[in-house]
């Protein structure tokens, strides 16, 4: 009887372990942008909503992009000192024609340098622009330089990543 006892006890701690939330959980702040609907609160739930519209337009002005629907922009936790604020780097296409992307996503507001270095060492293109957090796309052409193999130098806050880039 106590060995079944001990048993129960063990998994209703693990269970309510499992229910405890992350502390490092990202926080989603929604936002309701729509000719009809809202948000209201009741207890510790809180609703969104929109009524259906039968077209959604778009309106755009340069950076500036508005349309309807959920607005979930995520609210990250700050980034302990030194932490690596970078995560899913990527470098496409590879070999690259024409334009080459440089695809990652940004945890925190930052200032990004970009290079494009020969093998000889010299920086071929540079790029310095700060960045707000999110998914951050840089396209860069690359039809000027010769086919060859470069080295594509990226830093942030201090972190360096390099990968090799091949131009036909």
């Amino acid at each position: 009887m106590k060995r079944l006892f001990t048993k129960y006890w063990l998994i209703a701690i693990l269970m309510a372990i499992a229910w405890m939330p992350a502390k490092a959980q990202i926080v989603l702040v929604r936002q309701v942008t729509a000719a009809a609907g809202g948000s209201a609160a009741a207890g510790n739930f809180s609703f969104d909503y929109t009524i259906g519209e039968p077209v959604i337009t778009t309106i755009s002005a340069g950076d500036i992009l508005l349309s309807q629907g959920f607005n979930q922009p995520e609210v990250l936790p700050l980034l302990p000192q030194g932490s690596n604020p970078v995560m899913d780097f990527i470098l496409f296409p590879n070999p690259a024609v024409s334009t080459v992307k440089i695809q990652f996503n940004l945890l925190t507001d930052a200032s990004v340098v970009f290079l494009i270095v020969n093998t000889a060492g010299q920086v071929i293109y540079q790029d310095i622009k700060m960045y707000g957090a999110g998914k951050i796309t840089i396209p860069t052409p690359v039809d000027k330089l010769a086919a060859g193999i470069y080295t594509v130098i990226f830093k942030v806050n201090g972190h360096v990543f390099t990968e090799k880039l091949i131009v036909q």
